[in-house]
């Protein structure tokens, strides 16, 4: 039994130095580069079954519109990072109080959940092919795939959360956007432009409603249109229109437009897209562009005049109809009995070219049912009367035209006579 035990002792020494050596010989004569793939391969094939899933979170979502999933985790992992992350981005706009700081290019953070799900985000970013790509950029969430449901229904809802409680903790510094076809860095030191990019700077213009040489009625009007807007989202959304307003600016250079739409921006707090019609070739185009706009913000058209015909665009023109004044102030007013003005509406519009877009948009002039109605009566007696003014100038113009044409065939026939 004893000789038995030293005979394996002995193999089992002899086996161990001849692995130390084998070892040794190995570091010696075989390359590290060589050594790690052999180690990669091996645990590949002999490791047992990852447990691990990985969520890629793209900054576009669908390719086209941005994605609040994205936009969040860039907020809040800026508040994450610790001494394990060897580089980090730090940047500060002129008007902000605090840094804004946001990971580098494959750093990664740990993250805890409820105190029992780990997670590890990775930021990557891949350089485009050519000078006229725009650089991707996605976040990778690894975790263990037992905690699936809990990560989408729990923790990603509260990485929203958060972000928006980070960025209503500061100053929101307002951005302005544009669409140079070539590559650029924007601010943020992000790769951006392309067909379909926006790059954007900080909105650092010092115009405000104070500081504005304007009207100071017009000035009060158009502050109390902003401030009913804002708070009338539900309002558009029970009457079944999109949460938007629109503004038409024109006149020539140095008027004020510009300075106008800064003070709206920086009343607001709204970011400014900025686009050039004459950039575009298709109503796929432009549809593309207005959806990579952002909620809360100020899609300023330039030289809507000038613009050239988009090649795929059918012409066509709105046909006025006879709006129901009734369904129009139900909806938009809360009127669901007679008002002393409906018959005064009816009569003008059967005598007037008015499209229901119209009468709505006079109705969202005011929250009070009298004033507002009053607006109505108020629009369709101008444009009767700018219609009867265009008829007259008609008729004058064919009687002058029909004098004319009896002068010259009186001229006509002096002539022929002998």
């Amino acid at each position: 039994m004893q000789s038995t035990a030293s005979t394996l002792f002995s193999a089992y020494a002899s086996f161990a130095a001849s692995m130390m050596l084998i070892r040794t010989m190995a570091n010696d004569l075989v390359p590290s580069p060589v050594q790690t793939y052999l180690q990669s391969v091996l645990q590949y094939w002999f490791a047992p079954g990852s447990n691990q899933i990985t969520v890629v979170v793209d900054e576009l979502h669908g390719g086209i519109s941005r994605n609040e999933i994205y936009e969040a985790a860039e907020v809040y992992l800026g508040t994450k990072i610790s001494p394990n992350n060897a580089r980090f981005k730090v940047g500060k706009a002129p008007k902000q109080k605090s840094l804004n700081i946001s990971l580098e290019k494959g750093e990664e953070i740990v993250d805890r959940f409820d105190n029992d799900i780990k997670l590890k985000w990775r930021f990557i970013a891949i350089e485009p092919q050519n000078d006229h790509g725009d650089e991707k950029r996605f976040f990778e969430l690894n975790f263990d795939k037992r905690y699936k449901d809990r990560v989408v229904n729990e923790y990603l809802p509260f990485v929203l959360a958060k972000s928006k409680e980070i960025k209503d903790s500061v100053d929101k510094v307002v951005k302005l956007y544009t669409r140079p076809r070539d590559y650029f860095y924007d601010d943020d030191g992000y790769r951006g432009g392309g067909i379909w990019g926006w790059g954007s700077i900080n909105l650092d213009h010092p115009a405000t409603f104070d500081t504005l040489a304007m009207d100071p009625e017009l000035k009060k009007a158009i502050i109390d249109d902003l401030e009913r807007f804002l708070k009338r989202k539900d309002f558009y959304k029970r009457v079944g229109k999109a949460w938007k307003r629109g503004y038409l600016l024109y006149g020539p250079p140095g008027t004020g437009k510009s300075s106008l739409i800064a003070a709206m921006a920086n009343y607001l707090k709204f970011d400014v897209y900025d686009l050039e019609l004459t950039s575009l070739y298709s109503n796929s185009e432009l549809r593309r562009i207005l959806v990579s706009t952002t909620n809360r913000s100020i899609l300023v058209i330039e030289d809507v005049d000038c613009s050239v015909e988009m090649q795929d665009r059918q012409q066509g023109i709105e046909q006025p109809n006879h709006p129901n004044t009734k369904i129009l102030a139900s909806n938009y007013l809360g009127i669901h009995h007679h008002h002393a003005l409906f018959g005064e509406i009816e009569g003008l519009i059967e005598n007037v070219e008015v499209t229901p877009a119209e009468v709505a948009e006079k109705l969202l002039r005011s929250e009070d049912a009298d004033t507002a109605l009053a607006g109505v009566v108020n629009f369709l007696k101008r444009k009767k009367m700018e219609a009867s003014e265009i008829a007259e100038d008609k008729t004058n113009g064919l009687e002058v035209l029909r004098e004319e044409n009896e002068l010259e065939l009186r001229e006509t026939k002096k002539l022929k006579i002998p």
